[in-house]
């Protein structure tokens, strides 16, 4: 759905460049996987062969951040290309809960005024709510769990004429179960009765109840699959969320109990074989040239979650942390022939510079939606380049830290000391990358200034 008449004169500029010059975009976003988790990132138990050559067939950066170490605004920054605190996304969305607002221009959006054909295939995590839906959000096409996979059905949600129900269900319990939704006001009680049924949609629809959550991966991957091969002849944007490795944790006969990590393993291996397949599709059809493939995770591991949750090492924390291994995950960056091949760069960069960097690519010269991010095409290009980047820490909508070079300055980090509220947090990373040595009361200089940069920011959200 475009949102501005602003669009139109995009539209109209569309014809001039050939649909098949125009670069294909996939983005791969995977869910609580940490930053040691792969192979090439110095997993020593979960073995990642077909990520592990992805990068070395491109680019993998060391120093990639999410916008929040929480899945909903994480999303919505990389979508957008905003900070949280501007494009209104502060907390995690539950079922049947007002989303994304209609009024920001997601990655779909802006492509399809290119003539880009776009899908989206896994967790959503931005509204269920009609205005926030995928479909609603710029993706002609939507198949997956609209949230989390450990939630549940949202009362409004309507179902197909040919759902599929299993575990013995049939359409009188699947909706007695939407009416306790809708007549419970306590999560922990809904969380109970029917936590981890899901709601596979296609569109939005209903198309299977519950969801057979461990052939979700092979599902995503083989609808991203099929949309390729149906779509290779004219410029795409996929973006391929699965759930995996977020708890509770589900994988496939095929992989169930090989790895030596357990089951956390298990779902991050079938990922990177799926990963796998899916390049060798772009192989196939002579597409590897002329498309750009993300990969990442949408914040760190769920370190409560013991041996189901993942590895940050050797940063500090994971899930809903705003020390680094909450923010701080894997991003690997394939584009044949045009990202150099086996580079790594600890260069600064964020998911909100996704945004502007695929509107370059893509060649969207005007659009009427101030982004937050920084267009790096040049830098992918051509790794060796300083950027002298920044990285934005926000937290429930609220600009929190910032860091600059090798430093990190974290003004609230919510640990107290009896009496006196926060205790400011500086961190150089280069010298400390697990953050266990506090520099705040020796280094005033550089409190001085990352304060300055701070406040830049401040000043600049809503």
């Amino acid at each position: 759905m475009i949102k501005s008449s602003l669009f139109a004169s995009m539209v109209a500029c569309a014809g001039l460049v050939q649909a098949q010059q125009k670069p294909n975009v996939i983005v791969i976003l995977t869910d609580d996987q940490g930053y040691q988790d792969l192979g090439c990132y110095g997993s020593p138990l979960i073995k990642t062969p077909n990520l592990d050559k992805m990068a070395s067939e491109g680019l993998k950066l060391t120093d990639f951040y999410q916008s929040s170490s929480i899945s909903s605004p994480s999303r919505a920054g990389l979508l957008t290309g905003k900070l949280n605190s501007n494009n209104g996304v502060k907390a995690v969305y539950y079922p049947e809960q007002k989303g994304l607002a209609s009024i920001e221009i997601t990655l779909a959006e802006a492509l399809k005024t290119q003539g880009y054909k776009t899908a989206c295939f896994g967790k959503w995590h931005l509204g269920d709510l009609k205005g926030s839906r995928p479909t609603d959000q710029g993706f002609d096409t939507y198949f997956g769990i609209p949230y989390s996979n450990d939630m549940y059905i949202a009362p409004s949600q309507q179902f197909a004429p040919d759902v599929l129900f299993r575990d013995g269900y049939n359409i009188e319990m699947a909706k007695a179960d939407q009416e306790f939704v809708r007549v419970t006001k306590n999560q922990d009680a809904i969380k109970q009765k029917i936590n981890h049924k899901c709601p596979l949609m296609q569109n939005n629809l209903i198309v299977e109840y519950p969801c057979d959550q461990a052939t979700t991966t092979q599902r995503y991957f083989e609808h991203a699959i099929d949309f390729i091969d149906k779509n290779k002849n004219k410029p795409f944007f996929i973006y391929l969320t699965p759930a995996m490795p977020h708890v509770p944790l589900f994988a496939s006969e095929k992989f169930k109990g090989k790895s030596k990590r357990g089951l956390y393993g298990d779902v991050v291996e079938e990922l990177d074989w799926y990963v796998g397949q899916l390049l060798e599709t772009l192989d196939k059809n002579q597409l590897s040239e002329n498309t750009i493939v993300i990969f990442t995770s949408d914040n760190g591991p769920w370190l409560t979650k013991k041996q189901d949750g993942g590895n940050a090492n050797p940063l500090r924390d994971g899930k809903f942390s705003y020390y680094e291994g909450g923010v701080r995950v894997p991003c690997i960056i394939r584009w044949k022939g045009t990202v150099p091949a086996s580079v790594t760069s600890s260069e600064i960069v964020s998911a909100i510079d996704i945004f502007p960097t695929i509107m370059n690519l893509a060649g969207v010269e005007t659009l009427n939606h101030k982004v937050d991010g920084t267009d790096i095409l040049k830098f992918i290009k051509k790794p060796t380049l300083k950027m002298n980047n920044e990285y934005v820490y926000v937290k429930y909508g609220k600009v929190s830290g910032v860091r600059k070079g090798d430093w990190v300055y974290l003004p609230e980090t919510g640990k107290k000391k009896m009496d006196e509220g926060d205790v400011p947090e500086l961190f150089n990373l280069k010298e400390d990358i697990s953050q266990q040595k506090n520099l705040h009361n020796d280094s005033k200089r550089i409190v001085s200034k990352m304060k300055k940069i701070l406040a830049k920011y401040e000043n600049t959200t809503k």
